[in-house]
């Protein structure tokens, strides 16, 4: 890479500041997901059809040890729950939380409303190496081709009626399956989310840690992959922001996260599965 200096050692590079604000990853990032600037392939382009059988729509059972969660009545919902228009404005990101914690019922509803599976079938799709079939599903949550590759592990540190530990959430059976327990890894979790949010990890009720199963989305798209997983995180939060508000109870997205940390908390291939986003939730004031 080669740039030309002038006599005061500066290069014109330097001087460009909308070009001195971009990260090298993120230049690199930004055109390469998208059309323009390069030939390579992009889009459902099936790319392992034939080589690797494409994951499936809901991960398998993590755990034995399962716990049942509360479903609640959908039309008691939409006849009891405020207006759209008055969640969204007084939406808030809460950091601050009332003495006594969440319940298992309240976390069991606000997972029903945000992330569990409600339809399951599947599809197909013309690929350059002829047609491909993928497992699809429907939440309630938009996910890029219906892949839904994001996993919810809630991190439980003060709920009534659930035990502290590290649980993985399976939406299609609505229920926990136990992972562990208070580890040093969850323990460092819960410290790392506080310190990004600014409160002490101790005040934390439920850390919810939201893990990419990168292939099953690399399986259909090239090169969009890991930006369809970056939207998908967005516009979950935003569904969860909006569900906690109607709910009464607090949110807060975390804005990082250490994923070498998680990947060792629940034993995962780092490349295979690892943590894109955090949040927050817990009883309000």
């Amino acid at each position: 890479m080669l740039a030309e200096v002038g006599e005061d050692g500066t290069s014109a590079e330097d001087e460009n500041v909308s070009l001195l604000s971009w990260e090298f990853h993120d230049l690199l990032f930004h055109p390469r997901s998208r059309e323009g600037r390069h030939d390579a392939p992009l889009g459902p382009t099936g790319r392992f059809l034939g080589r690797l059988e494409p994951p499936p729509a809901v991960k398998p059972a993590a755990a034995t040890e399962t716990i049942e969660l509360y479903r609640p009545d959908l039309e008691r919902i939409e006849k009891d729950d405020p207006p759209l228009a008055r969640v969204m404005e007084q939406r808030r990101s809460i950091r601050r939380y009332a003495a006594e914690p969440i319940t298992r019922e309240q976390l069991g509803e606000f997972l029903y409303r945000t992330a569990r599976v409600r339809a399951r079938w599947s599809d197909e799709f013309e690929t350059p190496n002829g047609v491909a079939r993928i497992e699809l599903t429907s939440r309630p949550h938009p996910s890029g081709g219906a892949l839904y590759a994001l996993e919810i592990y809630p991190v439980v540190q003060a709920c009534r009626d659930l035990a502290p530990g590290l649980y993985h959430y399976d939406p299609a059976g609505h229920r926990l399956e136990r992972l562990s327990g208070m580890t040093a890894e969850v323990v460092q979790l819960l410290g790392l989310a506080g310190r990004a949010v600014g409160i002490p990890a101790g005040t934390i009720q439920v850390l919810l840690i939201f893990a990419a199963r990168f292939q099953r989305v690399a399986w259909k798209y090239e090169r969009q992959a890991y930006a369809i997983i970056l939207k998908d995180v967005g516009v979950l939060i935003q569904n969860m922001y909006l569900a906690a508000t109607a709910m009464g109870l607090g949110p807060c997205a975390v804005g990082v996260g250490d994923a070498d940390v998680f990947a060792r908390a629940i034993g995962s291939n780092y490349y295979e599965e690892t943590s894109v986003g955090e949040f927050l939730l817990g009883s309000t004031r």
